[in-house]
């Protein structure tokens, strides 16, 4: 379970960021199946209750896209 590194930054350079339960920033390497995660859209919540795998595959499906131009 590895985060893409360009979908990473791509995420990280979006409106978007991840939270662990107790609202904290994530640490991405160190994500733990002990935790759950919510996405969010500056305070609004966008999905909640996540795992690690949730997180990974989120980044990596929508953030790991590349456009042929």
């Amino acid at each position: 379970m590895e985060i893409n590194e360009d979908a990473l930054k791509n995420f990280q350079n979006s409106k978007f960021d991840f939270v662990d339960a107790k609202g904290n920033d994530v640490d991405f390497n160190n994500l733990s199946d002990d935790t759950t995660y919510t996405l969010r859209d500056g305070k609004a919540i966008v999905e909640d209750n996540m795992k690690a795998k949730d997180v990974v595959d989120t980044i990596n499906n929508e953030y790991g896209k590349t456009l042929d131009v």
